[in-house]
């Protein structure tokens, strides 16, 4: 059967409607190892996964899945066209560098519809518990974001202290069993 026949011309050109991104939604990227160490691959992938969770704690932001963000691991993409197909106002990036026993973490906040940064820092740590160095940075990330996006998406500035109220939380976790 040729089913091009039941096609009709409505006259119409096939459009797409952008919706505008959230100004309270951001996408944290994988983090990118910059070692030579392929290893450190899993301690960078570690430290997206924690800043992702941090956020995502935050009731006023809208965070990207991992699945979604982490689709571009390994992609050379514009900053903008990432943030149009994930449809958020901000991007997380970071990267990860390793030598000898120490690690430099590097964030950068940028503002999708321009791709000025607004922010970007380094946390330099020694390697002693991979996982306390994670949570560490991951929640001065947190932080920092927070007071950052606080005018975007009216939060108040006042800063939360995330270890604080992860120890919160894990207490009152414990109080139920």
């Amino acid at each position: 059967i040729d089913e091009s026949a039941w096609v009709v011309d409505s006259g119409v050109s096939e459009t797409r409607h952008t919706v505008q991104a959230d100004a309270a939604s951001i996408a944290v990227l994988p983090f990118v190892n910059m070692s030579s160490d392929k290893e450190q691959e899993y301690f960078a992938d570690g430290m997206s996964e924690e800043v992702l969770n941090l956020l995502s704690q935050l009731p006023q932001l809208h965070v990207i899945a991992r699945t979604s963000s982490f689709s571009f691991k390994g992609k050379e993409v514009d900053i903008a066209e990432i943030a149009h197909k994930l449809n958020v106002a901000h991007v997380l990036e970071g990267s990860v560098r390793k030598v000898g026993n120490q690690v430099r973490v590097t964030a950068q906040l940028i503002k999708a519809d321009d791709g000025f940064h607004l922010w970007s820092e380094n946390y330099d740590r020694e390697l002693i518990n991979i996982f306390a160095i994670q949570d560490e940075i991951a929640a001065a990330i947190a932080i920092e974001l927070r007071a950052l996006l606080s005018g975007d998406i009216g939060m108040s500035s006042t800063p939360v202290d995330m270890r604080a109220y992860e120890l919160y939380r894990t207490l009152n976790y414990w109080r139920w069993y």
